[in-house]
């Protein structure tokens, strides 16, 4: 009969995890799904650029992107509330694919998360030193900034999951409540043109083809949701929390940016648009100094703070999917252990410390941290197109094959067909005309980036190096189930032979 101890282990969280099972309960999950969407850098980043395409009608482009992203998370709720892992996708695509192609995915997800951190820290070490020399002239270099922030990036993720989820909700409350109310004083005090509706009316839009660009590139802007699913192992109750955590997380940064992106354009004046997508200072900016003066600062620090937030987010999910990799067996073991007190995959972390200073230090240097962060924009934009494709594929995969008494139309084939055709289109207007150097070289890294995956998939099953594949699709749970089985088969094994070797000598009594 089970302990108590155990049972209520089991109620809060998955079994079989050497993580801290049960650490995170819903409100901390939700917050790394939206610190990992990183709604106040998002918005500050990129809605002078949908409005230079989408015009007045930028909110509406958001709204839209929104919509999309809800489909997409659908399909990937589907897969949460059965196949909970710490190695998100890999484990998801090997379960519902095959593990070759979950191997494959895990390759191209290295795009991702792992060098998120890096290009987000490097861009916040840039913001940094630019703004303190122009606004204070104080000197601070970004890779200096950069060295500095990831030793603290790490402290708090090795230091545990539940007290770095402490750090990034602080944060990422922090970004929202300054930027809301940077949009309620634009509502307050509205520029020329008052307030009026005009961004959420098609009629009001330069074109159908402005709108459509300012869609596509909104979408990446309202990304990062999916950071939720490598957290799975650590939350509480995951099969009800993690799809929970992912919607909520698409429909509370969706409303963020609904309102803001309205609010900020009519703060600025909805007549004046093209002064909005022409200001050479940051239009968020620009209206923090009018409306607070010297209090500007806030938005600065919003942005660092939500720099900083999806840096954590990001940090967590990658040395999730690393530990995983190295429990079944596609890396070195040492990756798949975990700190004796504080649960936390230790070594995954100090690798993806390592892949931090190496990527941000290095393209940093070699294109500069803004350049890096556009540049890797790009090439993360491209591997997450492929990434959702073969998810979307494994969502119609998995229920119409294995769980068919399940299997429904809206969230197994409409709502995967829908998102992949959208990102798809993502995809094809971010190289289609190719950018710019050295962005026009993204698509070329990502297409090398995914031979060499093939071609080590390839090496894997040529080689026998196989030996992963029985472990790459299951879960936590699933692990311990079979453990347990070989266990008992091992037992029974041993007491049978011992039987054996026994009956010969009670005969020779």
């Amino acid at each position: 009969m089970p302990s108590s101890s155990s049972h209520s282990r089991s109620t809060q969280g998955l079994s079989g995890t050497q993580l801290r099972a049960g650490a995170l309960k819903f409100p901390a999950v939700l917050m790394q799904g939206i610190t990992h969407i990183a709604p106040a850098v998002g918005l500050a980043l990129s809605i002078q650029f949908v409005t230079s395409n989408a015009g007045v009608t930028a909110p509406l482009a958001y709204a839209i992107a929104v919509l999309i992203m809800l489909t997409l998370g659908v399909s990937l709720s589907q897969l949460a509330r059965h196949i909970p892992s710490a190695g998100g996708y890999y484990t998801y695509i090997a379960r519902t694919v095959h593990p070759r192609a979950g191997l494959l995915t895990a390759w191209l997800y290295l795009l991702y998360d792992p060098a998120a951190t890096a290009i987000n820290v490097a861009f916040m070490g840039f913001f940094f030193e630019r703004t303190m020399q122009s606004e204070y002239g104080l000197w601070c270099p970004w890779w200096l900034f950069f060295i500095i922030s990831t030793a603290i990036l790490t402290f708090f993720v090795y230091r545990g999951i539940a007290f770095s989820s402490q750090v990034m909700v602080v944060l990422g409350a922090a970004e929202i409540l300054i930027v809301v109310a940077l949009s309620a004083f634009g509502l307050i005090h509205p520029g020329p043109g008052g307030v009026n509706v005009n961004s959420y009316l098609p009629s009001q839009a330069p074109g159908v083809g402005g709108l459509a660009l300012g869609v596509i590139f909104s979408i990446f802007s309202v990304n990062g949701f999916d950071a939720v699913i490598p957290l799975a192992e650590e939350s509480e109750n995951p099969r009800r929390t993690q799809p929970r955590a992912i919607m909520a997380a698409i429909l509370c940064t969706g409303a963020f940016y609904l309102f803001c992106s309205w609010a900020v354009i009519i703060g600025w004046g909805t007549h004046d648009i093209n002064g909005f997508s022409h200001s050479i200072e940051n239009p968020c900016f620009v209206l923090a100094r009018k409306y607070w003066g010297k209090g500007w600062i806030l938005i600065f620090i919003a942005v660092l703070n939500s720099i900083f937030a999806v840096s954590i987010a990001s940090t967590n999910a990658a040395t999730r999917v690393l530990f995983a990799m190295g429990r079944s067996g596609v890396l070195p073991h040492t990756f798949g252990r975990v700190h004796k007190r504080y649960l936390t995959p230790a070594n995954a972390i100090w690798l993806q410390t390592m892949l931090t200073l190496a990527v941000g230090l290095g393209l940093g240097f070699w294109l500069g941290p803004d350049q890096e962060f556009f540049f890797m924009g790009v090439v993360m934009t491209l591997g997450l197109v492929l990434i959702y494709g073969i998810s979307n594929f494994g969502v119609y995969h998995f229920f119409r094959n294995e769980i068919r008494t399940e299997f429904r139309i809206w969230p197994h084939v409409i709502c995967p067909l829908f998102s992949t055709a959208a990102l798809l289109a993502v995809g094809v207007a971010s190289v289609n005309p190719l950018p710019p150097v050295p962005l026009r070289y993204a698509p070329f890294v990502v297409l090398v980036w995914l031979v060499a995956g093939v071609f080590f998939v390839w090496f894997m099953s040529r080689t026998g190096r196989e030996s992963w594949l029985s472990n790459a699709a299951l879960t936590s749970e699933e692990s311990e189930a079979s453990a347990k089985i070989q266990l008992a088969v091992s037992e029974d094994t041993y007491t049978t032979s011992d039987e054996l070797e026994s009956r010969p000598h009670r005969t020779a009594q």
